[in-house]
């Protein structure tokens, strides 16, 4: 069980990859064509903030250790909590700036996670 587990860790960590570059193509459809709705963008965004919550859960299963369970934890606190700054965007457009650095964040944990996630 817990070797599944930990190619379900890695698997998981290479799915969240994977899902932050087509997120990032999905906004540039949206911003360069002119046919593309950012709509794609963002209800993939909603979907994809539940990788990271496996992610972790497999880590806990994979007895991933505690270094790598706090990665898991630390990229699902920076998925949760980015993609609603967006809605800051009218009242305090500052706050929502910070998007698109909580998806670099995103991204550069994803990494951190999935390097834990192969050498163990």
């Amino acid at each position: 069980m817990v070797r599944g587990a930990r190619y379900a860790y890695l698997a998981l960590a290479w799915l969240f990859l994977a899902g932050v570059v087509l997120q990032v193509f999905f906004i540039g459809l949206a911003l360069f064509d002119s046919s593309a709705d950012s709509a794609l963008h963002r209800d993939f965004g909603y979907i994809l903030q539940l990788v990271p919550l496996v992610v972790l859960i497999a880590a806990f299963v994979a007895r991933a250790g505690r270094t790598r369970i706090l990665q898991a934890a630390s990229l699902m606190a920076v998925i949760i909590v980015f993609p609603t700054l967006p809605l800051f965007r009218d009242s305090v457009p500052f706050v929502a700036a910070f998007h698109p650095i909580g998806a670099l964040l995103g991204f550069w944990l994803g990494i951190v996670v999935m390097r834990g996630a192969t050498t163990l």
